[in-house]
């Protein structure tokens, strides 16, 4: 019996210590650059990382409407992610030029506190997205095309968004301009 004691100790320990590690999480955490949106996890023994010498450059095509007026669009937000994960693992943030253009849809993001609140009765929950990224250098495009269908004018809009002739005017100008088209 005594030379069990030893055996069961070894391998409580162990299944503990397994337990353990099964038991831990990989939580996304904001930061470095916005630290209240744009959760990222952290990954370990990465096989691809950017050259973190070069410039990345990418325009955003955002069309996607939430059916909940009081919830802000993830699209909008995967910008701050973009930022917080490239700077995380070492991409200067002046290396970084990110724009995005709303249309279809997602026009209603654009839209300023008091024609969100009289249209949806509610506040714009993608006010502060779009202000924080204009404030970093993201160019924020509207589809004027959309805008006009939709039977807004410039004045309707957030301040930080400029109104283009269309989506596919400015996806193609940024493109041509050597920016990765990315679309959710």
């Amino acid at each position: 019996m005594q030379n069990r004691s030893p055996l069961l100790l070894f391998l409580s320990l162990m299944f503990i210590q397994t337990s353990l590690t099964f038991g831990q999480k990989n939580e996304p955490t904001t930061g470095p650059v916005f630290n209240d949106v744009g959760a990222v996890f952290s990954i370990a023994d990465l096989d691809f990382l950017p050259d973190t010498s070069k410039d990345l450059k990418a325009i955003f095509d955002i069309d996607r409407k939430q059916t909940d007026p009081s919830t802000s669009n993830p699209i909008i937000s995967s910008l701050h992610r973009y930022y917080n994960m490239h700077v995380r693992y070492g991409v200067p943030k002046d290396k970084i030029h990110l724009a995005l253009v709303l249309h279809g849809s997602s026009t209603k993001d654009a839209l300023s506190p008091t024609v969100y609140k009289e249209k949806f009765n509610t506040d714009n929950p993608n006010r502060n997205l779009i202000k924080t990224l204009s404030e970093i250098g993201v160019d924020v495009y509207l589809c004027g095309q959309s805008m006009s269908s939709m039977g807004y004018s410039k004045e309707d809009l957030l301040p930080e968004v400029k109104v283009a002739l269309s989506a596919m005017t400015v996806l193609t100008a940024y493109q041509i301009n050597n920016y990765a088209l990315i679309k959710f």
